[in-house]
C-alpha cells in the first residue's frame, strides 16, 4: 500500500469513524480536535520549496499558494481545489500530486488554504475563492486556466465557476473533476441497490456522517443552493468537464447523474469510469492514462 496512504486510511478508519455517533455541539469540537491531529499528514514537501518557485498571497478569508516548476515554464495555470470533507487542510497527497502535474506541463499551481467547518461554511469558502480566482485573472489569460478538484473539492471545482459566471467574471478554459463530492439525496431504486453494494467496498466514504458534515457546510443557505448542491446549479455558460470516478465510490452515484444530465443537456464533457475503481483514485496513484488525460486538458488539449 502506498507509504502515504497508509497512515491516511488509519485515521479515517480509527479517529474519525468514531464521532459518527456524535451531535452537535460535541461533533463540532471532535471535528476541529481531529482536524488538528491530522495535521501531521498536510506538510508541504520539501521538494516544493527546493524545486518550485513558490510564493504565500493573502486574501480576505485566508491565504493561497502560487508555485511552479523552475525548469520548466508554461503560461499554463491550475487552480486546485483540495478534497477533505470540507473540515480536512490539504494532505501531503494533493501537494504530491500537484507537484508532479507542474513538473510534467510547466504549469503554474494556484492552491487555495479555503475556510473549513465547523468554523466556516458553504457561503463563506465561495467567496474566498472567488476573491482568489479575481487576483488571478488580473494577470492571467482564462484561456490558460483549468480549475481542478478533488472530493470535496471536485463539488467545489463545478461549484466556484457557477459562482464566478454568476459574479460576471470570465470562467476557466477547462473543468476537472476528481471523484466529486456531489449530494447523493435521494436514490432511485436501481441507486438504492448499487449503493448497497458500493458501501461494501468503499473503505473511505462507506461510513462517513455525511448528513452532520453536509447540515455544517450549508450553513444559511437554502437546501437547493447549488453553492450547497452542485447538481442543482445551472451548466450554462461553463466550459467542457472532464470527470473520474470509480465504481467502488458511493459518490460514483450522482456522478453518473451529472453524465446523464451533461448528455440530456448536450453539454461538453468527457468521463471516464473505473471498473472497481476507488475514491480519488487518481490522488493516491497520479499516474496511467487518466493522469495523462488530466495533461492534456491543462495544455489546452
Amino acid at each position: 500500500m502506498n507509504t502515504i496512504l497508509r497512515p491516511v486510511l488509519h485515521f479515517i478508519f480509527k479517529d474519525f469513524y468514531s464521532l459518527k455517533d456524535l451531535e452537535n455541539p460535541e461533533f463540532s469540537e471532535k471535528l476541529i480536535k481531529l482536524r488538528n491531529q491530522a495535521k501531521k499528514f498536510s506538510n508541504i514537501p520539501g521538494k516544493i520549496n527546493k524545486e518550485m518557485d513558490m510564493e504565500e498571497c493573502k486574501v480576505d478569508g485566508g491565504i493561497y499558494y502560487r508555485f511552479q516548476y523552475k525548469n520548466n515554464k508554461t503560461n499554463k495555470k491550475v487552480f486546485y481545489i483540495h478534497g477533505g470533507g470540507f473540515f480536512l487542510e490539504a494532505l501531503k497527497l494533493h501537494w504530491e500530486l500537484c507537484y508532479k502535474l507542474s513538473k510534467e506541463t510547466g504549469c503554474e499551481i494556484i492552491f487555495p488554504i479555503y475556510p473549513l467547518i465547523p468554523e466556516s461554511n458553504a457561503e463563506q469558502t465561495h467567496n474566498m475563492l472567488l476573491s482568489v480566482y479575481k487576483e488571478i485573472i488580473n494577470n492571467c489569460n482564462t484561456e490558460d486556466l483549468t480549475i481542478i478538484g478533488d472530493s470535496a473539492g471536485g463539488a467545489l471545482a463545478l461549484t466556484v465557476p457557477m459562482y464566478i459566471r454568476d459574479n460576471g467574471l470570465p470562467v476557466p478554459n477547462e473543468i476537472v473533476l476528481i471523484s466529486p463530492g456531489f449530494n447523493i439525496g435521494e436514490t432511485n431504486e436501481e441507486e438504492t441497490e448499487r449503493l448497497k453494494e458500493i458501501v461494501k467496498y468503499d473503505l473511505i466514504l462507506g461510513e462517513l456522517p455525511v448528513s452532520k458534515i453536509k447540515k455544517l457546510w450549508r450553513g444559511n443557505l437554502d437546501e437547493k443552493d447549488y453553492r450547497n448542491n452542485a447538481l442543482e446549479g445551472s451548466l450554462q455558460g461553463l466550459p467542457r468537464i472532464t470527470m473520474f470516478s470509480g465504481t467502488h465510490d458511493i459518490l460514483n452515484i450522482p456522478a453518473r447523474r451529472l453524465v446523464n444530465r451533461m448528455k440530456k443537456e448536450g453539454h461538453p464533457y468527457c468521463y471516464e469510469e473505473l471498473e472497481n475503481g476507488k475514491h480519488c483514485y487518481i490522488v493516491f496513484k497520479p499516474a496511467g492514462k487518466d493522469f495523462e488525460l488530466i495533461k492534456t486538458r491543462v495544455l489546452g488539449n
